[in-house]
């Protein structure tokens, strides 16, 4: 009974296709992630005196759950693909492996972004405890500092998972032994305060 249920769970899984055009749609794959990273970076909230805490924390929230979707589709995808290499190992498709081993490297970055979101939550979580104290300028500086950062993870995540698809376009045209470029993940230890957003940029309270 239980060998059946593990069966169940593990379904035959075909090979992924190779080929250029497969290589293309890995590549196509790549960017279409480095865009929904991107466009979660651009999506964090920015510090300001009339935007509430409350919609401070939603806007993080709402960026958690989409990098929290992120990784469980990396995890997803590479479960996908080992088991379809296991149990096709005469099919074995070289732009897929690397396409998943290029995928699954964004997942440190993304790890730091959520990390310093969570450090914002804490933020926002002091700002709440202090007796409804006034938001001092420092307060919101040490929210918004954490915001920066997060947001630089994510770029750099987007720019390499960018590049990799890149990788992956001249693989499938023929460079296959091109070597990939270095993943810059880490952020210097100093970091540039973030530049003022000019007024059209500011959300709308909500």
């Amino acid at each position: 009974m239980g060998g059946a249920a593990h069966a169940r769970s593990h379904p035959v899984t075909a090979p992924e296709p190779s080929g250029p055009l497969a290589g293309l749609d890995q590549a196509a794959h790549l960017h279409a992630l480095a865009e929904r990273i991107r466009h979660a970076a651009d999506d964090l909230p920015t510090q300001q005196p009339t935007l509430s805490l409350a919609s401070i924390g939603e806007e993080v929230v709402d960026q958690v759950r989409l990098l929290a979707g992120l990784f469980v589709s990396f995890a997803h995808e590479a479960a996908v693909h080992n088991r379809a290499a296991n149990q096709h190992p005469d099919r074995a498709d070289s732009l897929a492996h690397r396409k998943v081993t290029l995928m699954t490297r964004a997942a440190d970055p993304l790890g730091q972004a959520l990390a310093k979101l969570g450090e914002a939550v804490v933020e926002i979580g002091r700002l709440h405890d202090s007796d409804g104290g006034p938001r001092t300028p420092e307060r919101a500086q040490a929210i918004d500092d954490r915001l920066f950062i997060a947001r630089r993870y994510l770029m750099d995540a987007a720019s390499n998972l960018h590049r990799d698809a890149d990788l992956l376009v001249a693989a499938a045209s023929g460079s296959r032994h091109a070597p990939p470029p270095p993943h810059a993940n880490r952020l210097p230890a100093a970091l540039p305060s973030p530049a003022p957003a000019p007024p059209t940029a500011f959300r709308t309270p909500r």
